[in-house]
């Protein structure tokens, strides 16, 4: 049985976190801005997508769209919409599926002009604990250059904990982890 692309919708005070559509993964690849239309609290709204979107280095959204396309399983990903502005600020999504231990690792972007609002802080945070309310999801990671002071700050207020510190060709990376807790 072939899963179903996920549907969901997080919301948060400033920000709604929607399943990303197929429609914006298609014209991303443009990479003009537009318009899309998504249900919000049973209304079809327009939501401007603007060039910049989804953020810095955020590359799988083509392997998803791939995944899209042949209806294969696909990780969760989330638009980040200004609930005011009706404009997507962000991107964020798991880089796979969870693993035989219920791992999954998260990524996130924020567009330019929407950087150092807390944004990220927002939005990651309410994505992070959807995630963890999942069965199939005991733990999630991130990762993250040394040198990036911004994502260090959004990963420990959303209650990330440091689990290592590596090298690879980009650099010193630091490798975050948060884990569901017992009820």
């Amino acid at each position: 049985m072939v899963r179903m692309p996920p549907a969901f919708m997080i919301e948060t005070k400033r920000t709604l976190i929607v399943a990303t559509p197929t429609e914006a993964l298609e014209r991303r690849e443009d990479l003009d801005e537009f318009e899309i239309d998504l249900e919000i609290d049973g209304a079809v709204v327009p939501v401007h997508v603007p060039p910049s979107w989804p953020g810095d280095r955020l590359e799988g959204l083509p392997d998803l769209l791939e995944l899209r396309r042949q209806g294969l399983p696909e990780p969760w990903n989330g638009i980040v919409v200004d609930r005011d502005a009706l404009e997507a600020v962000g991107q964020i999504g798991c880089t796979g599926l969870p693993d035989a231990f219920g791992v999954v690792e998260v990524r996130y972007a924020t567009v330019e002009g929407h950087r150092g609002r807390g944004v990220a802080t927002e939005a990651g945070g309410a994505f992070v604990d959807w995630l963890l309310e999942h069965p199939d999801v005991t733990a999630v990671v991130a990762e993250c250059l040394v040198t990036n002071a911004a994502s260090v700050r959004v990963l420990e207020k959303t209650g990330f904990e440091l689990a290592e510190e590596r090298e690879d060709e980009d650099g010193r990376l630091l490798r975050w982890v948060k884990r569901r807790t017992e009820r």
